[in-house]
């Protein structure tokens, strides 16, 4: 299996942009679950667009610079970001009972 040798860049970036979106969302969520509704919303729904726009920017000018090579670099970054977001809403899922308990 050497396929990876040749697209170990791809394979890295797309881990890494994924891995900081899903981290900064993690703690997005965190700092805001103790928030009044209007702001959680606006912090997470916020932080989702800035997110989305940075994964998206930084895709672009790597893939329009020749950094990356487009495919192998979009199906990496479709496939992390699927994985890390399940990671991200488990987390959740796991994280909000205790804090929601502890503000009542």
């Amino acid at each position: 299996m050497l396929w990876w040798k040749q697209f170990w860049l791809e394979l890295l970036c797309a881990f890494s942009i994924s891995l900081l979106n899903a981290i900064f969302g993690y703690y997005l969520v965190l700092i805001s679950i103790e928030k009044p509704q209007a702001e959680f919303y606006k912090n997470v729904y916020g932080g989702m667009l800035i997110r989305m726009i940075f994964v998206f920017g930084f895709s672009i000018f790597m893939m329009q610079n020749s950094f990356v090579l487009k495919i192998p670099y979009m199906l990496f970054l479709i496939l992390f970001y699927v994985v890390h977001q399940w990671t991200e809403i488990t987390s959740w899922l796991k994280e909000l009972p205790i804090k929601k308990a502890q503000l009542n």
